[in-house]
């Protein structure tokens, strides 16, 4: 287990290699991409290539399984190496052409994504070393929440330099900032002791061992299907966001960024509160309203050409708060029923196939299907319903069964929903009656 000064340094490397990822990969990147000529079908093709990297990962998990505590260090560095390695792509891509600039940066994100790959399967096994689990919930908010803060002051900034029609030196400036700043995090990590583990507790991954496993036990079986369709679903429209806020909505390009940075304010301002609530209501419960705000969501997104023109962006800023919020909770409910469900034995290999197979498998497949459908289809409308909103309409319908699933989910230490529910309406009305009741 951490100390708390082991603690509080781990949480700022993170929030360092947390902003990297924040800033490159929630809008950034993909205005850079539509700016130098990008289309749909191969925004779809380039968005799967981590997920390609993912796919082969799988020959890997054996040596994850037993080197995780050794691998975490060396990968911050090499990724942290690869941030500053893409920044001249910015400076040349205007002399070196559209084919030249799109290889370029196709090596890049596989090569990023294989160290991310590799760092992440470690994550798990050794977060779960590192704290205990009544107090995960807490741990994981506090992480996030700080890292929102940080990452959203980043997406600002970056929302002020792009301005309205960026300039490839303007790229520059946004990702060579954030590149100095994810250097704190190989630098913390190398503060921070890895924990000990005895060499019999180090897994030997055997693959039909821990799919057995997985498929026999009702609670991960049902977990596995219900994480598989998230994913298959949320991959669907994903990568396009951007897209549609730029070619559908025609908002500025310093708009796109603002309105994903509300959206990282909401998945991560909330998440200490998530996090309160996750470990004194269970995962279930989380997962279960965070869903419900999703489709939210999704309705608003699917009606948000409905709104009068000059409201439109004022919506938007609405909508995007209450999408990050969702996601916010579903993240922190499916991390910590992951790691509730986890076998005694195998949990490198649980994790591992899960986020493989799982995660990587649906999104590997739908983002290429749904690019070139909608570069296809760009113009059908049923009503006032473009392609875009109808993806959206979509979606709804994947909450529903997302709901469902949920409720069909046992509690693991936790008490089911209903039960909850009827608690969480018992004690407000308690409380509504001791103000009620109560002297003036």
């Amino acid at each position: 287990m951490l100390s708390t000064q082991e603690k509080n340094i781990f949480f700022v490397g993170q929030v360092a290699g947390n902003a990297y990822y924040t800033v490159a990969f929630n809008g950034v990147l993909t205005l850079f991409l539509l700016k130098i000529g990008v289309k749909e079908g191969l925004l779809g093709f380039l968005s799967v290539i981590p997920f390609i990297v993912g796919m082969g990962s799988f020959l890997l998990v054996p040596w994850v399984g037993k080197n995780y505590t050794t691998i975490m260090r060396p990968a911050s560095y090499i990724l942290v190496i690869l941030s500053f390695l893409l920044l001249p792509l910015f400076l040349i891509s205007e002399r070196i052409g559209y084919s030249a600039s799109v290889l370029y940066y196709a090596t890049f994100i596989f090569l990023f994504w294989a160290g991310t790959q590799i760092s992440s399967l470690a994550w798990f096994p050794v977060v779960q070393l590192w704290v205990r689990e009544e107090e995960r919930g807490r741990f994981f908010g506090v992480l996030r929440f700080t890292s929102t803060v940080v990452g959203f002051g980043f997406l600002r900034l970056a929302s002020y330099i792009l301005g309205v029609d960026p300039g490839y030196k303007d790229f520059f400036n946004v990702m060579l900032a954030v590149s100095i700043f994810s250097v704190i995090w190989p630098f913390t990590l190398s503060r921070v002791p890895m924990p000990s583990v005895r060499y019999e507790e180090k897994e030997k991954i055997e693959f039909f061992s821990v799919f057995r496993d997985m498929f026999s036990n009702r609670e991960r079986n049902l977990y596995f299907w219900f994480y598989f369709v998230w994913n298959t679903a949320s991959y669907i429209i994903a990568p396009f966001i951007v897209p549609f806020y730029k070619t559908v909505l025609n908002l500025p390009s310093s708009f796109c960024v603002f309105v994903n940075s509300i959206s990282v304010l909401g998945m991560g301002g909330l998440a200490f509160i998530w996090g309160k609530v996750n470990d004194f209501r269970g995962s279930r419960f989380v997962l279960f309203f965070s869903f419900i705000l999703g489709l939210l969501y999704c309705l608003l997104m699917a009606h948000i050409h409905l709104f009068p023109v000059g409201g439109i962006e004022r919506a938007l800023v609405f909508i995007s708060l209450v999408g990050g919020i969702a996601g916010g909770g579903q993240l922190m409910g499916d991390t910590t029923r992951r790691l509730m469900i986890a076998p005694e034995k195998n949990r490198v290999g649980f994790y591992s196939y899960m986020t493989i197979f799982g995660g990587q498998l649906p999104a590997l497949i739908v983002p290429p299907i749904t690019g070139r459908f909608i570069e296809s289809h760009r113009d059908i409308h049923i009503g006032s319903y473009g392609i875009y909103q109808i993806l959206f309409l979509v979606l709804c319908l994947f909450h529903i069964v997302f709901l469902v699933m949920i409720l069909k989910m046992k509690p693991v230490k936790e008490k089911p929903v209903g039960e909850i529910f009827k608690d969480v309406i018992t004690e407000n009305l308690m409380k509504l009656r001791d103000l009620i009741a109560g002297p003036p």
